[in-house]
């Protein structure tokens, strides 16, 4: 650790990050967090079902291999001398769940991606056991029953690849225990380890003392001895077996949001990130509180730089589709990408009713990408509507829970566009978000205000996107001119397990300069839309009331215009009431003969 580096740039640290769609390894400068090479590779999704989505665990191992083989080539070529590498840190997409068996090393089927909604069958039989509270187990784990996260997903590849389960030693992970198990010798003595934060998203670990809780396995039907040993984000968990880097130690492993957290030293009770990527997601640092919100939003692990350092906990609140419904957009409905056209999508939000003027000048002083906006905006006619998408695909997470909503699409006229449709997908993302500081606001109420958010992610380069989530939500946004912000806090948590870095340095000397947002929106105008947008909610999380039996209904009154009538009326009293009606018309007309 103290030996004298042999190349100008000190001590490496390399940093394998495993996403949802693309797994890549940098190597870092640790004395100022320069990128000095990297290496990216394409993840393939796989969908064989609608809802399903999956990723073949051989596949992405081989992934791992060649960019870690051709990150250090790229090193070579740099003249880069690779014994100064001291440390590999490890950081994923969280909740993606992998079944193998120890003696052979082959996974048992296919990796369950986070996002994956065929469980949605099991939870609902959960939710019947519990007489339908979400929340059944929340004050243990943290999180409501919902299907994105680990403990279903093992459950159902525990009962559907019984054939392939059945006589082998199986071991469970996530991503990053999938990695780090290969990389420190697989078959021949892998190292089974999670660290705090994945393991704090499977519902099977105890919040309070982070080991994993008996009476969570018995409530899924898992048993224990496939589940990993938890360790701290930042601690020495094995070495790395062969390959270019053989002998260099894996210090650090942390799932990709508290990463991202860490990344953008967001290490304070009250400081607030949101990484808006395939999805979005907001973590608001609570120290060593364990809040238990009464809003949609979760409790869980921020961080743990140690194994006798203090744990940090959080809120979160999370958004499943942001960069997925843009890709929705492009990929199965052939809509344009927007690259280079944020001039147009912003005159689009320019161009709604009682849009402000504000917004132009505010817009055109963050990137010289706009300066051309001025001129155009003129030209820009008034279409007096908008449109609104709620990207509810696979459910709808924060606030709600609901596993069974539907993404909708409102406001459609012959008049609309294919980049008002675009522009409604980027406005969706920003709603969500909002929702999810409204939450955050009426669990904290003796919390000072939030003001300021700092976002990361793919999508935050985008500084039309960054003006409008600051307009929509309020709130100041700070942006870190880094697109991987995951990586950074990944490579800091191993720099501190080494001892080749410390917070101060870090502060000192590696964060990246930031861009600064605030909102030009006028308050009431933010409110007129965000009234809409929950209105078009309602709509969505409703969807499932509508079930085949009122589809029958609707069929039935085509054909009998009274059905409606008849079946609003308790059948004993129709037919009491009708007996009644033919009794009194006989005695009427035996008085009118009488008489």
């Amino acid at each position: 650790m103290n030996e004298p580096s042999r190349s100008k740039f000190g001590p490496l640290i390399g940093v394998l990050s495993v996403g949802h769609s693309n797994c890549k390894f940098l190597i870092y400068a640790a004395r100022n967090a320069e990128v000095l090479t990297c290496h990216e590779e394409p993840l393939e999704v796989i969908s064989s079902h609608s809802g399903w989505v999956e990723f073949d665990p051989a596949r992405i191992w081989a992934k791992i291999r060649c960019c870690i083989e051709r990150a250090v080539q790229n090193l070579e070529l740099l003249e880069i001398d690779l014994r100064d590498m001291v440390a590999v840190g490890v950081c994923n997409q969280r909740e993606t769940s992998v079944l193998w068996d120890r003696v052979g090393g082959e996974p048992l089927c296919n990796a369950i991606g986070w996002c994956d909604t065929r469980t949605s069958g099991l939870v609902g039989g959960l939710l019947t056991r519990v007489k339908g509270k979400i929340n059944f187990l929340k004050a243990v784990c943290g999180l409501p029953l919902a299907n994105c996260f680990s403990a279903g997903k093992i459950r159902w590849m525990l009962d559907n690849a019984s054939g392939e389960v059945e006589g082998k030693e199986v071991l469970f992970g996530t991503l990053d225990s999938w990695a780090v198990w290969n990389l420190t010798g697989g078959v021949n003595g892998g190292i089974h380890v999670t660290d705090v934060t994945n393991a704090s998203r499977t519902m099977l670990m105890n919040l309070a003392d982070l080991q994993w809780d008996d009476r969570l396995c018995h409530f899924f039907r898992i048993p224990k001895d496939i589940l990993p040993q938890i360790r701290s984000c930042s601690e020495i968990y094995g070495y790395i077996s062969e390959g270019p880097l053989r002998g260099i130690p894996i210090a650090s492993c942390m799932g990709d949001q508290q990463a991202a957290l860490v990344g953008q030293m967001c290490l304070s009770a009250g400081q607030l990130t949101c990484n808006v990527d395939e999805g979005s997601f907001l973590l608001f640092n609570t120290a060593q509180e364990i809040i238990d919100s009464d809003n949609g939003l979760l409790s869980t692990v921020a961080f743990k730089l140690g194994p006798k350092a203090k744990t940090f906990y959080a809120l979160e609140g999370a958004i499943p589709h942001a960069g997925s419904t843009l890709s929705w957009l492009h990929d199965n409905l052939q809509l344009p990408s927007d690259s280079n056209h944020n001039g147009s999508l912003t005159q689009s939000f320019l161009g709604d009713p009682g849009g402000p003027s504000a917004l132009l000048s505010s817009v055109c002083s963050m990137s010289s990408s706009f300066g051309a906006l001025q001129s155009e905006a003129s030209k820009f006619k008034n279409p007096n509507y908008e449109v609104i998408l709620v990207p509810a695909f696979s459910g709808y997470y924060t606030p709600y829970w609901r596993y069974k909503a539907r993404g909708m699409l409102f406001g459609l006229t012959l008049q609309t566009t294919a980049q008002q449709i675009l522009f409604s997908a980027y406005e969706a993302i920003c709603f969500q978000v909002r929702e999810v500081l409204e939450a955050l606001t009426k669990d904290c109420r003796t919390w000072p205000a939030i003001t300021k958010l700092v976002a990361g992610g793919d999508l935050s380069e985008k500084p039309f996107l960054m003006q409008i989530l600051a307009d929509l939500c309020g709130v100041s946004i700070e942006r870190p001119q880094t697109s991987t912000p995951a990586c950074l806090g990944t490579m800091l948590a191993a720099g501190l397990a080494m001892e080749i870095l410390t917070l101060d340095e870090f502060r000192a000397c590696c964060i990246p300069p930031t861009d600064q947002y605030s909102p030009a929106l006028n308050s009431s105008h933010r409110d007129m839309k965000f009234r809409k947008w929950k209105i078009a909610v309602d709509r969505c999380l409703n969807f499932d009331s509508v079930s085949e039996t009122d589809l029958s209904k609707f069929q039935q009154e085509e054909l009998d215009p009274e059905y409606s009538v008849r079946c609003s009326i308790p059948g004993g009293i129709y037919i009491i009431s009708s007996f009644a009606l033919i009794v009194l018309a006989q005695i009427l007309q035996q008085s009118r003969s009488a008489s």
